[in-house]
C-alpha cells in the first residue's frame, strides 16, 4: 500500500508535494515569525517616503537580515506572507483551472498549462474462445449404433442390424481423435457393446425356442391305429418301396404309408410310396396362408383345416360330411416360419383301410 500524493511536512519544518512514489522539487516554506503592528507601519512610511522622493537613498538594511533577491527586502515582510498560488504537479490538464481569457503574467511571459499523464483507458473485454463443436462423424456413429441395437434383435433383419452395429462402432471409435466434444462416441462406443451382448442373448434366445418347435405336425382329426399297444414303431424309411421326402418337395398326389407320430415328435420327411403299393394316405392339397406376424399354434391350426376342408370336395368328389374318408394337415411351426420363411400348409386325405391307387375323384 502507497501513501497517495499530497503535501506532507519534509522533517525540515516545510511542506514538500509527494507525487504518491516520491518526493518532489516543489516546497512550500513554514509561515515566519508574526510581524508587529509598528514594523508594518514603520515599513510602510519608509514605502511612502521612497514613493514621494524617488531620488532619497534607500534605507540602509541590515546586513545581518536576509533579504529576498527578487525584491531585496528582508524576509519576514507582508509580501513574504502570501506565497505564489501553486497548483499540483500532476494534474490532468482538464481539471487545471481556466485563466482569465487575455490575461498575461506580469514577466510577459506565456505559460503554458501543465500537461499531466494521459487518462488510462478502461480494459476491453478479451474475445471468449469458441466453445468446441461436436463431431458430425460421433453423431452419425452414436445413429448407427442404436439402430443397430434394434435391428439385430429382430430375426429377419439381424444380419443388417449387426452391419449397422459394426459400422457404428468404428465411427465413434474414430471421433474419438477428432477435434471436439467426445461424447457422442464415448456414448456410441458403449452402447455399441451393450447392444451387441443385448442382440446376441436375443438371438439365442429365439434359436433355443424355434430349435424346440421344430417341425411337428397337427392334426385335427383322429389318425386310425393298428389296435396295437406296441410303443415300438418302424423306421419310416425301412417301408417297402418308401422314399424319403422332405416338406418342401412333396407334391399333389403323393401317396404316403401309415405312419403313427407322437404328437411332440419332430416330423422332418416323410416317406413317399407309389400309389399302387397299398397304403392309407395321399397329398390332395398344398397352399401357403397370409403372411405376416406369426399368428400362434391355435390360430394358424383353425385356418389350415378351413383351407383343406374348402379343397377336400374338389378333389375326393364328395363333401366332408358325406365322404368316409378325413383329412390331416401339415402346417408351419414357429420355429420354420420365423426362421425358414415357411408359410406352407400340406393336406393329407387319409383312409381307415389299406388303398391301392389314387384317392382323386373317388366319390368315397
Amino acid at each position: 500500500m502507497t501513501t497517495p500524493a499530497g503535501w506532507y511536512d519534509d522533517g525540515s519544518g516545510n511542506r514538500r508535494w509527494w507525487d504518491g512514489l516520491s518526493w518532489t522539487e516543489h516546497v512550500v516554506t513554514g509561515h515566519p515569525a508574526a510581524v508587529t503592528e509598528s514594523e508594518v507601519t514603520t515599513s510602510t512610511a519608509e514605502d511612502a517616503h521612497v514613493a514621494a522622493d524617488p531620488t532619497a537613498p534607500a534605507a540602509a538594511t541590515d546586513p545581518g537580515v536576509p533579504t529576498t533577491a527578487a525584491t531585496g527586502q528582508p524576509l519576514g515582510t507582508v509580501a513574504d506572507l502570501e506565497p505564489a498560488p501553486f497548483a499540483p504537479p500532476y494534474t490532468l490538464a482538464h481539471q487545471m483551472p481556466a485563466s482569465p481569457a487575455g490575461t498575461v503574467p506580469s514577466n510577459g511571459a506565456i505559460s503554458a498549462p501543465y500537461g499531466g499523464y494521459p487518462a488510462a483507458s478502461w480494459p476491453t473485454p478479451s474475445t471468449p474462445q469458441a466453445r468446441p463443436g461436436v463431431p458430425v462423424v460421433g453423431i452419425i456413429g452414436l445413429a448407427a449404433v442404436v439402430i443397430g441395437v434394434v435391428c439385430a434383435c429382430i430375426p429377419v433383419i439381424a444380419i443388417a442390424g449387426w452391419a449397422l452395429l459394426a459400422v457404428g462402432f468404428v465411427m465413434s471409435l474414430v471421433s474419438l481423435f477428432l477435434r471436439g466434444r467426445k461424447w457422442p462416441g464415448i456414448t456410441g462406443l458403449a452402447l455399441a457393446v451393450i447392444g451387441a451382448v443385448l442382440a446376441a442373448a436375443v438371438s439365442l434366445l429365439l434359436l433355443a425356442a424355434t430349435s424346440s418347435d421344430g417341425a411337428s405336425s397337427a392334426i385335427p382329426s383322429e389318425r386310425p391305429t393298428d389296435g396295437g399297444t406296441s410303443t415300438e414303431r418302424p423306421d419310416p424309411s425301412a417301408i417297402e418301396g418308401a422314399e424319403m421326402t422332405n416338406f418342401a418337395d412333396l407334391e399333389v398326389g403323393d401317396c404316403l404309408p401309415l405312419v403313427v407320430y407322437d404328437e411332440d415328435e419332430l416330423v422332418f420327411e416323410l416317406p413317399v410310396v407309389p400309389c399302387e403299393q397299398p397304403h392309407t394316405d395321399e397329398v390332395f392339397f398344398i397352399y401357403d396362408v397370409e403372411d405376416g406376424e406369426f399368428p400362434g399354434d391355435d390360430a394358424l391350426t383353425e385356418t389350415s383345416w378351413n383351407g383343406c376342408y374348402e379343397a377336400f370336395q374338389a378333389y375326393v368328389g364328395t363333401s366332408y360330411e358325406a365322404s368316409e374318408l378325413d383329412f390331416y394337415n401339415y402346417q408351419p411351426t414357429k420355429g420354420t416360419w420365423i426362421r425358414e420363411g415357411d408359410r406352407t400348409v400340406q393336406c393329407i386325405l387319409f383312409s381307415y383301410d389299406d388303398v391301392t391307387g389314387t384317392l382323386r375323384d373317388s366319390g368315397r
